[in-house]
């Protein structure tokens, strides 16, 4: 190989080495970051335990309340057993399904009713609305079955589906037709239970935004979509001593003060 050929390609050599050392002087802050998303992307993210969303939940509401709601779902349930706390956390309000439709009553809600007011926590009721069925047999039909006292939760309205013989706006009105046969009933104004989406999807902007409201998303979020949401069912997979089946968790968030609130008066 000629000496003068040989040299030629050395300052080539030269030339390009110096073109990336000057490229990445230039673009060191853009390297660091470069660097930084790949190390971001490889480190492993943590798994969403159960355990470890009810860490996350009141790590991002510190003041929150923890709260439970029953049904005949959960079975019998062995009230002297039955754990009251979760993770440090004491379990402060309990809701207890009482009426399903016009006609159905939950076949466990007596003695569950009765076991709860034993309780050193707030007990409350609520009624499965049933979307197909008339809004004030409905409405009629829960307020036979109970008697709120002074210190219970405000009666709950839990409507989580769609109608398959009415449109969305005559859903609507059998909603508000039936949180206003029982605000009258009761002198308080009933809580909204609802999927997170559902509320945003049918009942934001309707009306139905002014009622205490209680959304359940039971995905790895810090919060729910909902914004001026009360009450986040944010599991359906707890698990209690005394309860042989799973159990929703709910945070209230607060603080006592908003517990209060959300008391007969």
């Amino acid at each position: 190989m000629p000496q003068k050929q040989y040299s030629s390609r050395i300052w080539v050599i030269v030339l390009i080495f110096l073109t990336l050392l000057v490229a990445v002087v230039y673009n060191f802050r853009d390297s660091k970051w470069i660097i930084k998303e790949l190390t971001d992307y490889t480190r492993p993210t943590p798994k969403w335990t159960e355990s470890y969303k009810f860490g996350k939940v009141f790590e991002n509401f510190p003041e929150g309340i923890l709260g439970v709601n029953i049904s005949e779902n959960q079975e019998k349930i062995n009230f002297q057993k039955l754990q009251l706390q979760l993770q440090n956390r004491p379990i402060e309000f309990m809701v207890i399904r009482l009426t399903m439709g016009s006609d159905g009553v939950d076949q466990r809600f007596k003695q569950n009713w009765r076991e709860a007011s034993k309780l050193p926590l707030v007990k409350g009721v609520y009624h499965y609305y049933r979307p197909n069925e008339n809004s004030t047999k409905q409405a009629q039909h829960f307020i036979k079955n109970v008697k709120l006292q002074s210190g219970d939760m405000i009666p709950v309205l839990d409507i989580e589906k769609h109608s398959t013989i009415q449109s969305r706006d005559r859903l609507r009105q059998g909603i508000k037709n039936w949180l206003n046969l029982v605000e009258a009933h009761f002198g308080v104004k009933p809580m909204i239970y609802t999927g997170d989406r559902f509320f945003w999807d049918v009942l934001h902007g309707q009306g139905f935004d002014e009622y205490p409201i209680w959304v359940a998303n039971y995905n790895p979020i810090d919060k729910p979509e909902t914004k001026n949401w009360g009450i986040w069912q944010f599991s359906e997979e707890g698990n209690l001593e005394g309860i042989e089946e799973r159990i929703d968790l709910n945070v209230l968030r607060g603080g006592r003060f908003q517990l209060h609130k959300l008391k007969m008066p």
